[in-house]
């Protein structure tokens, strides 16, 4: 017994070390992140590498928000992100409900086309997205963000919420329609509650989506008032005056926060739609 003992414990400290060293790869950068923007400008670098700061400074957060308008970048990304995750739920809810419950021709290959469609590269699409919202006149506007952001969001959604119903009993649905539910009822009554783990993961990942998307808020916008915050980032940088890495790391803390946020508030419930929606149905 001492001997199966003592190799559990060494089994043990081998994985608190993988561990541990797992955990120092993931964090390290972010570590940096927040060390460089604590840390006065003249001292960011130097000859001599400084693993914890000397003297800490939050200047460096209001000089961000001093020189570039940042609040304004901050609520369009929330807007948009918001809008795109309503939108994008709201599509998806409808049709991976369709899938998982229906049979019907095309039913496979629509599934399937939906899945080349998410892997398709998003530059491919800006040609074809830039004539048509030059056509109906929304360039640089609110709606031609959330459209394009959302055509890329909408089937993984999609993929993730019907695997979901699809693990869901069809037994509940039935019962509820022979208490005189309609079919719709039924799905809005019965499904959509027990789907609420997966839904919130569907969510959850189109509003980080959403919130980090760079290449439609670049190509879509050219003033400030549509400006979101990964654009407003990108052009801080490449200033002409130079580089000012304290302001931006800190402008880079203050635009993970919500996210980083958002994700520990929901993450059981993100956990839960993941390894629901991964039962193949």
């Amino acid at each position: 017994m001492t001997s199966v003992g003592r190799l559990l414990g060494h089994r043990g400290w081998w994985r608190w070390l993988a561990s541990a060293l797992l955990l120092s790869f993931v964090l390290g950068p972010f570590y940096w992140i927040v060390n460089i923007a604590l840390t006065p400008e003249a001292q960011s670098f130097t000859q001599t590498i400084r693993y914890v700061p000397t003297t800490l400074t939050i200047d460096n957060f209001f000089g961000i928000l001093e020189v570039v308008r940042f609040g304004r970048a901050f609520v369009n990304s929330v807007g948009i992100a918001l809008a795109v995750t309503a939108l994008s739920i709201a599509l998806s809810i409808t049709a991976a409900y369709a899938f998982a419950r229906y049979t019907f021709r095309g039913r496979r290959l629509l599934i399937v086309s939906l899945l080349l469609i998410y892997l398709l590269p998003g530059i491919l699409l800006l040609v074809p997205m830039m004539v048509i919202f030059r056509t109906l006149g929304i360039l640089n506007t609110y709606p031609a963000l959330i459209l394009a952001e959302a055509t890329h969001s909408v089937p993984f959604a999609i993929w993730l919420l019907t695997n979901y119903f699809a693990s869901l009993p069809r037994e509940l649905e039935e019962a509820a329609q022979v208490d005189g539910c309609t079919r719709v009822g039924a799905m809005l009554r019965v499904a959509l509650p027990l789907a609420v783990p997966g839904v919130v993961a569907a969510a959850l990942f189109v509003f980080i989506a959403s919130w980090n998307n760079f290449l439609f808020a670049f190509m879509f916008t050219s003033g400030d008032d549509v400006r979101t915050l990964p654009v407003l980032l990108r052009m801080f940088v490449m200033g002409e005056s130079g580089v000012y890495w304290g302001k931006v790391m800190a402008g880079a803390v203050m635009t993970t926060l919500p996210v980083a946020g958002a994700f520990l508030f929901f993450q059981q419930y993100l956990i839960r739609g993941l390894s629901a929606g991964a039962v193949k149905g």
